[in-house]
């Protein structure tokens, strides 16, 4: 049977965005500063005492929370407006064939009043 030999992960390298920088200004961290090498270089060995690893994991846990939250906001804001620009589209795209329906009806008419027809393949049509 061959023996296995584990081979380490290479590092997805991850972009920090300017939300992470602002936090990371304010003092806060996120979990993508958190994965980024230079931070799990420095990363301490867990510690011995289970009370404080308990603490450690806890406000870890807070803040990952915190973020998903924030996450789960930007997303639903984020589909809110693309709703919105669809609805506003399709609006404007309405309002569009509203116009040209009315600027044809204003062509006919003024032909009209003139006493000539509008001919459909005509090159003199205005619209």
């Amino acid at each position: 049977m061959d023996q296995y030999s584990p081979t380490s992960l290479y590092s997805i390298a991850e972009e920090v965005t300017p939300q992470d920088h602002q936090i990371l200004c304010h003092g806060g961290t996120t979990s993508t500063l958190e994965r980024l090498p230079s931070r799990l270089r420095q990363s301490k060995p867990p510690t011995k005492n289970l009370k404080k690893r308990i603490e450690d994991l806890a406000y870890e846990v807070s803040y990952l929370k915190a973020e998903v939250s924030w996450h789960t906001e930007s997303k639903q804001a984020l589909l809110q407006f693309q709703e919105k620009m669809y609805q506003l589209f399709h609006q404007m795209e309405d309002a569009l064939v509203q116009v040209n329906a009315r600027m044809q009806d204003a062509e006919q008419r003024y032909l009209a009043l003139w006493g000539l027809t509008a001919n459909a393949n005509s090159a003199e049509s205005v619209i």
